[in-house]
């Protein structure tokens, strides 16, 4: 992002496909592996101090933190999508205006959520059915995860559309302030360091969280600001924090189905969750324990789909089709070849060294550890069948097409995981649980790639074509 954005435009445009997409997605993925260490990091913290009820309560707030950042990864989407298909067009004033409409949807929104969050948060807990063993924990720990969110959400707008121009690099190292912070923070605050400060108990899990993401964030805003990149607002371009109603209107509109998406996933996780808990304490916190590893194989078709859908969509505004063919092609078999290798990786790694993943969360010895290993044995290579649903996502979200991927979500999530565990758990028990997972994943892979091939995503105009229409014409009318 700090090349003349012309280069930045034609590096994606004009390189070797397979090369850039890995050079783009190498510090995504490096992002996404340091936000899964500082999650497993609190996580142990809280596990080994507290005990399993407690990492039951951090599993909790987390579902709900990521429900509610798919708004602001919806604006997030749509901006980075706009941004980048701006660049390929070579437009700059285009940037600007979606930044301004970006930070001001986003700023305004987090700090309603976080309101809400911390005010509900004890009605929310009761609902889930969380276990009473882990309530307190979960209360405290949703309060401060809710108080977290305005920072949090700014910084991943951000993120996201400097990632749409090209730069993943940069985001990765602000990333990096942010998770040393949070690691050095959490455990300090947490335990109070044996008297030296205040010990917050499991509070201090989200305000180590939130202190290392605002450093984070005020570090990024003031590189963006020195170096002049494209998403900086100078002068007359302040004006876009008041966004133009026809310009938020379209963000809104796009990004609305990407929150809904994550609103329907999470959804359906809480769904999930709720039937988990009714098991009791030691189910509940040998899922939790096993889920802190989906998030490592799930990782690398995370970071590859953000670089398919920032390339896609830059080819898209200059209106390179076939080479579009060629980076869902080729994105998608990267994406499955190093999602497989990470699942053997946790796989060989459990099978030779007695369970040493699960254990970094999970005490050794016990009904939980074995619970933990056993739904991890049916539910972890399901989640290989995911990586083909997130690349070809990306290249149709690429062209603005956020729908179709939230009502296929919809479908799998709703229609296929959900009434698969309910309805199978008289005869498999809690297995039909773990079993939705792989059945849900597989169904999203092959209804994701019929839409791919036979969806009408391909027609669509580019994100600001009809507001670019629609301002010729006032001006048009203006000058009668």
């Amino acid at each position: 992002m700090t090349a003349p954005v012309h280069v930045l435009a034609s590096r994606f445009v004009d390189a070797p496909i397979t090369p850039t997409l890995l050079r783009f997605a190498l510090p995504l993925l490096a992002t996404n592996f340091l936000h899964a260490v500082s999650g497993t990091w609190a996580a142990m913290w809280v596990g080994q101090v507290l005990g399993p009820n407690a990492l039951t309560a951090v599993t909790t707030a987390s579902v709900l933190m990521f429900m509610l950042m798919g708004a602001a990864m919806g604006i997030g989407t749509a901006a980075g999508v706009a941004i980048a298909q701006s660049l390929g067009a070579g437009d700059i004033d285009a940037v600007k205006r979606v930044t301004g409409c970006a930070l001001a949807f986003v700023m305004g929104f987090s700090v309603v959520v976080a309101a809400a969050g911390w005010w509900l948060s004890p009605a929310i807990i009761h609902a889930l059915g969380t276990p009473a063993e882990s309530r307190d924990f979960a209360v405290v720990h949703l309060r401060f995860t809710s108080l977290s969110m305005p920072v949090i959400f700014t910084y991943l707008v951000m993120v996201m559309m400097m990632r749409g121009a090209g730069d993943s690099r940069t985001p990765f190292k602000f990333t990096l302030v942010w998770i040393g912070l949070s690691m050095a923070l959490v455990p300090a605050l947490l335990t109070g360091l044996g008297g030296l400060l205040p010990g917050m108990g499991i509070a201090g899990a989200g305000v180590g969280s939130l202190l290392g993401a605002a450093g984070a964030l005020g570090a990024l805003t003031a590189y963006v600001y020195r170096r002049r990149l494209p998403i900086a607002l100078h002068g007359d371009d302040i004006r876009h924090l008041r966004p133009e109603p026809a310009l938020l209107m379209l963000m809104v509109r796009r990004g609305v189905p990407v929150a809904l998406e994550s609103i329907v996933t999470q959804g359906a996780y809480f769904v999930l969750l709720g039937q988990v808990n009714t098991y009791g304490a030691a189910t509940a916190a040998a899922y939790s324990g096993a889920a802190q590893l989906w998030t490592f194989v799930q990782m690398p078709s995370n970071a590859l789909a953000a670089s398919m859908s920032a390339m896609a969509a830059m080819n898209i505004g200059a209106g390179r089709w076939p080479r579009v063919e060629q980076i869902a092609l080729r994105g998608c078999l990267t994406s499955l070849a190093v999602s497989i290798a990470a699942t053997l990786l946790i796989y060989g790694l459990g099978a030779g060294f007695d369970d040493l993943p699960l254990r970094l969360f999970i005490p050794a010895g016990g009904e939980v550890l074995a619970q933990a290993r056993n739904i991890n044995f049916i539910v972890l290579w399901g989640w290989i069948a995911l990586s083909i649903t997130m690349g070809l996502f990306a290249v149709v979200r690429a062209n603005g097409a956020m729908l179709a991927p939230m009502l296929i979500f919809f479908i799998t999530m709703w229609g296929c995981r959900v009434p698969f565990a309910l309805w199978l758990k008289p005869w498999l028990g809690e297995a039909a649980i773990w079993w939705s997972f792989p059945f849900g994943s597989i169904t999203s892979a092959l209804i994701a790639w019929g839409y791919y091939r036979w969806g009408s995503w391909r027609r669509r105009p580019l994100m600001l074509t009809p507001l670019a229409a629609t301002t010729v014409a006032a001006n048009a009318h203006l000058g009668e």
